[in-house]
């Protein structure tokens, strides 16, 4: 039986409360669909419908529908405004018109079923300055209804957003594989207490949708693809980062599907959750910053598959391995994840005193030998490790190592009810001794709420329930 705090959320489907509890405990950020990847092999070969579709190959359930609640403020109408939405006539005047029309105090722009083309210089105010301000909801009549179509090569962010209490939902933005060479975005996001919920980014050259800074936000229900292989500057599906050198906390990425890349993420307390993330050419499926930027995250009911890996001469012929997950961050909660068929690792684990439990990975490492289902990692130049760390309750198999250290300089990592069995050249690798220091009482803490959390595979919290028994 879940636990009292995530009962009420097991099994719904639909839209998560729109803001964060602050200090949020290990049991409210896993409030998850319970066994989203205890059966990860079945789960991620999901059907093909309509909308749904990313790619032709991923979809998701349980997508963000039905009415928008009344948010207050005056409704316009894009239309009213001049816009066509014939996918022929430039559009963008009329949205910027609309959309400062409920600037002052707040209010809903509505963006009924069409094709509006958009300039390539983006819906800004003008001099770069955001459209979509405080109080503001920019809302479509549905994903692969309301589409807004760039012109030509992007010069700036497509949608700028910044303020409090906003929000951008149920649209479509075709970015018609544009690679422009500065790191822009579909939609940019800066303040606290916003939502970008239940849009779709298609064709992205660059960022589909950029958070900088702010709290207490959530990026929910879309789906972004790239099509374009090894774009550079970097790219990503969705990039978490800092604003004037102030990162964010307690922002939400959840239930989200990327295709062809991947989720960079980085701040204090923030829940990654129940996305799937296939294809990622040009970093890990889910990469999380290390310290001082980014602490305490909780990364759960996640999907990493399909990485690949080449040489990148934009980087003076490298060559990079994408990993499935790689986490820096420490005290970060990993549960309940799966990562298969990347060219690199499984799990790349560099923070201190982190949790991984419950995970699923197998058959990664295609691209290069060598390779683990989980990989403790340490980073001296940034003074980051995975010391301290517990692994417990996890799965490894069909790569050639079940777990690995990554060099010397690692201490007291426990290992407890892991399966490192069925792989190809043994259960571990530089696999050191340690692990005999007790446990700190804020671990404790966090894995007795994780033994009681109905959202943990049911083996994970045996293991964790004898070993608090101890």
């Amino acid at each position: 039986m879940a636990s009292k705090l995530t009962s009420r959320f097991v099994g719904q489907r639909r839209r998560l409360p729109f803001f964060l509890v602050a200090a949020a405990s290990v049991s409210l950020a896993l409030q998850l669909q319970s066994g989203y990847a205890q059966n990860a092999r079945e789960q991620v070969t999901l059907g093909v419908t309509g909308d749904e579709t990313v790619g032709g190959k991923l979809t998701t359930t349980g997508a963000i529908t039905g009415p928008i609640p009344d948010k207050g403020g005056q409704v316009v109408n894009v239309k009213t405004f001049g816009a066509v939405g014939d996918g022929v006539t430039n559009d963008t005047a009329a949205f910027i018109a609309a959309l400062k029309s409920v600037s002052d105090g707040g209010g809903t722009c509505l963006v009924p079923e069409g094709t509006y083309l958009i300039s390539a210089s983006g819906i800004s105010a003008g001099g770069h300055r955001p459209s979509v301000l405080s109080g503001v909801h920019l809302t479509g009549a549905g994903r692969g209804a309301s589409i807004l179509k760039v012109a030509g090569m992007p010069t700036d962010h497509f949608l700028p957003c910044e303020g409090d209490n906003w929000s951008v939902e149920n649209l479509t933005f075709d970015m018609r594989d544009y690679t422009p060479s500065a790191s822009l975005s579909a939609i940019t996001c800066r303040g606290n207490n916003w939502r970008v919920a239940n849009c779709a980014v298609i064709k992205s050259g660059r960022w589909g949708i950029a958070a900088f800074g702010g709290s207490n936000w959530s990026i929910e229900g879309n789906r972004i693809t790239r099509t374009v292989p090894g774009a550079r500057p970097p790219t990503g599906a969705i990039l978490v980062t800092a604003s004037a050198g102030v990162w964010s906390s307690h922002g939400r990425v959840i239930d989200n599907v990327c295709e062809g890349v991947g989720i960079t993420f980085t701040g204090s307390d923030g829940i990654i959750a129940r996305n799937q993330v296939g294809r990622s050419g040009s970093g890990s499926g889910i990469f999380v910053q290390g310290s001082p930027s980014t602490h305490s995250p909780t990364i759960t009911g996640n999907v990493c598959s399909g990485g690949s890996s080449g040489f990148d001469a934009a980087q003076g012929g490298r060559w990079w391995s994408v990993n499935g997950f790689e986490i820096w961050a420490p005290d970060s909660v990993i549960c309940n994840n799966a990562a298969h068929d990347n060219d690199g690792g499984g799990f790349a684990v560099g923070g201190q005193s982190s949790i991984v439990i419950g995970n699923k990975a197998y058959n990664n490492g295609r691209g290069r030998p060598g390779y683990a289902g989980f990989n403790a990692r340490i980073n001296p130049a940034r003074g980051t490790s995975a010391s301290h760390s517990i692994f417990i309750g996890n799965s490894s198999y069909d790569q050639d190592y079940g777990y690995k250290e990554q060099g010397s300089g690692l201490s007291d990592i426990k290992q407890i009810g892991n399966d490192y069995n069925r792989n190809r050249r043994g259960p571990a690798k530089s696999f050191s001794a340690g692990g005999q220091m007790p446990i700190s009482p804020e671990m404790k803490s966090k894995l007795k709420a994780l033994a009681d959390d109905g959202d943990v595979p049911d083996s994970a919290r045996h293991v964790v329930r004898e070993y608090l028994s101890r």
